[in-house]
């Protein structure tokens, strides 16, 4: 006999309950959590990258991948974690994918793969793990970002030509002149030749309007001199 409709309710009520478990909802509800705060450490990511790359001009080429990556990774590692058939089944999947679009530079790489840490540290349910591994990389990048900016201050290169005694004299030569106008210098290069000699002055770099000045003063102050700036770090 077939059971009677009551009890065949219940047995489907008890079978929907059992598929819908408390521990499942818990599960769906974390997983939630952990898309949501990996969206939020992508888009920081996207910040970052975009705040202190060397080329922010291409950096939306990139950075639009950014979160829509982490959360595919998150939920794919979620899902093949309790699973060996699935992870198998994933390394099938994956070998079949071609990327197409080239990586100008290497810093793009780096950043997709940080991308795809904090998608896997989340999908393994790891989130202290993630939130330390965006706090290191942050201070790597930025203290990166300040010493670059350090080591390019001196990129300034003045050439003076002249006179030989005018570039030599003590009291009044090009020295004299370049140190009482543009303060602390370096110098690289002396060449003498024919009567004529030439030095070469790394100067610290320095707003435009300022540079005016200094060229306006040398040429004032050795009238007989060719006077070069050249900025080291536009070359680049």
């Amino acid at each position: 006999m077939p059971p009677a409709p009551d009890l065949q309710i219940q047995k489907t009520w008890q079978q929907l309950r059992d598929a819908v478990s408390i521990e499942q909802n818990v599960s769906a509800i974390t997983l939630a959590i952990y898309l949501l705060l990996g969206g939020a450490l992508a888009l920081y990511t996207r910040w970052l990258y975009r705040r202190f790359s060397s080329s922010p001009a291409d950096a939306d080429s990139v950075t639009r991948v950014f979160p829509l990556l982490t959360l595919v990774t998150i939920a794919v590692i979620a899902v093949v974690k309790s699973s060996m058939a699935l992870s198998l089944g994933l390394v099938g999947a994956l070998s079949i994918v071609r990327f197409r679009a080239a990586i100008k530079e290497p810093e793009e790489l780096v950043y997709l793969f940080l991308c795809i840490g904090i998608g896997l540290g989340l999908g393994a349910g790891q989130p202290l793990l993630v939130i330390a591994l965006v706090l290191v990389a942050t201070l790597f990048v930025v203290g990166m970002h300040a010493l670059g900016k350090r080591t390019q201050e001196q990129c300034l290169l003045l050439t003076v030509t002249g006179p030989a005694a005018q570039i030599t004299d003590a009291e009044g030569g090009a020295l004299r002149v370049i140190r009482e106008t543009c303060g602390t210098h370096r110098v690289q290069r002396f060449d003498f030749e024919g009567g004529r000699g030439q030095v070469r002055i790394g100067l610290r770099q320095i707003d435009s309007d300022k540079t005016t000045v200094w060229i306006i003063r040398l040429r004032e102050q050795l009238p007989d001199c060719e006077i070069s700036l050249v900025d080291l770090g536009a070359l680049v």
